[in-house]
């Protein structure tokens, strides 16, 4: 059973309007033919102008009784004359009758025509058929009048709305999204304004979703770019080591193969990721889940490969003695690109003549990295700012947090990483 349609409210608008302009005319016109018009034809001032006008259509039909030669009962039966002079009810009359008094026709402006064989009276008399007429002419002209100027307003009004959607639609059209679209009502005609008004607001939200993805996708691309800048550079380093057998023993060699090995995986898992935002049409891999880990030994091995790089570029400091019994709910290639942007940023930013504190704590349901330095000849005004950002949100992805306090030409770091069953840093 097909389900029924609303009526319109714009078309029952209009029949509202309508109907007020019928009524209103239908008022008018029972006003003008059934009192005004009436009381205009009876009033002493018509008769004044009636006289005045018609007074001598008696004289006129002697002149046309003479011209056509006509008897008494030609007189009477005739209609041309009646027909040419509408406006004029000639009451005709023969002194033959006996029934009309003389004088009194002659006191009301009657008077003798004289036919080609004998003599009438003629009393000349608005014709109120005529006029009756007339008034319901005037009475409909005047209803009809009424009628339109009730409802053209009203529809003046719909195409005025019309025409200001046309010209907002062709504001929209020529790229101005600016442009707001203004409706007012609970009509068909509202709506349509508010639809258009609501796809206008939908496509500024969706460009500004594209802008973001576009920023996104540009700031993690040069993230990616930027983290595998440090890998390759230890790659490198280590590398060269091997080239030039800078290595003390074979067991130092195969250490130094080993932290080779793992930074080509770590940069083959970073471009991966960097392609993968390439490949536009291509649906996107899942991203790797958090998983629990051995936080001592996990930490240990990472700050100590760390450190070992750091010291290698003339840097003082001891890797950290991590102890405890915990485990880390983290993505460990994520907190791993951390540590090689906070290292990095060490080796650029920090000063040689200084050593470079490393430290691990538990603080309840997180654990605590912390990182202190002394700034050197290189300012960090002269970084792009691209580490810091791009290790804030690889914390915030893993549920951490970091924090960066200065005092003097001192720097501390310190990032906070949560616990296995543990809910984000606070």
């Amino acid at each position: 059973m097909s389900k029924r349609r609303a009526p319109s409210r714009l078309g029952l608008k209009f029949l509202a309007a309508a109907a007020l302009a019928l009524a209103a005319a239908l008022a008018l016109r029972a006003l003008l033919y059934d009192t005004v018009l009436p009381g205009v034809l009876l009033s002493p001032g018509f008769e004044a102008y009636w006289y005045d006008r018609y007074g001598g259509a008696a004289e006129d039909f002697q002149r046309y009784v003479d011209e056509q030669g006509l008897t008494v009962q030609a007189a009477q039966r005739d209609t041309e004359w009646t027909r040419q002079h509408p406006q004029v009810d000639l009451y005709l009359e023969s002194p033959a009758d006996g029934s009309l008094d003389t004088a009194a026709l002659a006191g009301y402006g009657g008077r003798e025509i004289t036919c080609a064989d004998g003599v009438l009276y003629a009393y000349p008399m608005p014709n109120y058929f005529y006029y009756d007429g007339a008034c319901r002419i005037l009475s409909l002209l005047g209803a009809a009048l009424c009628f339109f100027l009730v409802l053209i307003p009203y529809t003046a009004l719909l195409i005025r709305r019309i025409t200001r959607l046309s010209r907002d639609m062709e504001v929209l059209a020529g790229g101005d999204l600016s442009y707001q679209v203004v409706s007012r009502g609970r009509d068909e005609l509202a709506e349509l304004g508010r639809g258009i008004e609501g796809m206008r607001l939908a496509v500024l939200e969706q460009m500004a979703r594209e802008r973001e993805a576009i920023q996104a996708n540009s700031r993690l691309i040069t993230s990616l770019s930027h983290d595998l800048r440090t890998p390759l550079t230890k790659l490198m380093g280590y590398l060269d080591i091997l080239q030039h057998g800078k290595y003390g023993d074979e067991a130092q060699r195969a250490e130094y193969l080993r932290r080779a090995a793992d930074k080509a995986l770590q940069m083959r898992a970073l471009s991966d990721e960097m392609f993968r935002h390439f490949q536009v049409e291509a649906p996107p891999e899942p991203a790797a889940e958090r998983e629990a880990v051995d936080g001592p030994v996990f930490l240990g091995q990472l700050l100590a490969e760390q450190c070992f790089d750091l010291a290698d570029g003339g840097f003082r400091l001891e890797p950290p003695v991590v102890e405890g019994d915990y485990r880390l709910f983290v993505r460990t290639e994520d907190i791993c690109r951390v540590f090689d942007n906070l290292f990095s940023n060490l080796k650029k930013y920090a000063d040689p003549a200084h050593p470079v504190l490393v430290s691990v704590r538990e603080e309840g349901a997180q654990v605590a990295v912390e990182l202190t330095s002394r700034t050197g000849s290189l300012s960090r005004a002269d970084s792009r700012g691209i580490g810091l950002p791009t290790v804030r949100a690889l914390l915030a992805r893993n549920g951490g947090r970091m924090e960066v306090a200065r005092r003097g030409a001192e720097y501390r770091t310190t990032v906070w990483l949560p616990k296995a069953d543990a809910g984000p840093a606070q």
